[in-house]
């Protein structure tokens, strides 16, 4: 379904709207990404040192372009990539896929796939080839169930990495 302020995907029995990010939705990305971090399998202490690094701010907003999911107006995931600087990449020139966040409520819906269905058709619009994507522990079965490629790791190299061809 397609609606004249963004996309929309239906999540279980909810309408969930996809969006560029603007800067008013900078404090709800953060809360959203705290949520989203509290609820990793890891240490409470790791859990609170990690979360503030992981948050966005308005600088980001220059280098990245990110896009919101809403729910009745409230953001409930978020997904950046890196639209300022292209590599030079094993499988080719490609971004950067920064990030991808959902409310622990909404995983399991649909909402993350459509966020990255939407950074996708942006970067194959921007004529990326393909896009880096440099996984959490914690999630790198889902990037796997979503059937993009793992990359090999060399040893010292980041150990969660996966390109998702878009050419």
């Amino acid at each position: 379904m397609v609606q004249k302020a963004g996309v929309c995907v239906r999540s279980g029995m909810k309408i969930v709207e996809v969006r560029v990010a603007v800067t008013p939705d900078i404090p709800e990305i953060n809360r959203l990404i705290d949520m989203a971090v509290m609820n990793w399998p890891m240490p409470t202490r790791l859990k609170r040192l990690a979360s503030p690094i992981l948050r966005y701010d308005l600088v980001d907003l220059g280098f990245l372009k990110m896009f919101v999911a809403t729910f009745n107006g409230q953001v409930v995931g978020v997904a950046a990539w890196d639209i300022a600087t292209l590599q030079v990449l094993p499988n080719g020139p490609g971004g950067l896929f920064h990030g991808l966040y959902v409310l622990p409520l909404f995983q399991g819906q649909g909402v993350g796939k459509k966020l990255m269905s939407t950074v996708f058709d942006d970067a194959r619009c921007h004529h990326v080839n393909g896009l880096l994507i440099k996984a959490q522990r914690v999630s790198k079965n889902y990037f796997a169930h979503q059937g993009i490629q793992a990359l090999s790791v060399d040893e010292g190299d980041y150990p969660y990495k996966y390109w998702k061809a878009l050419a």
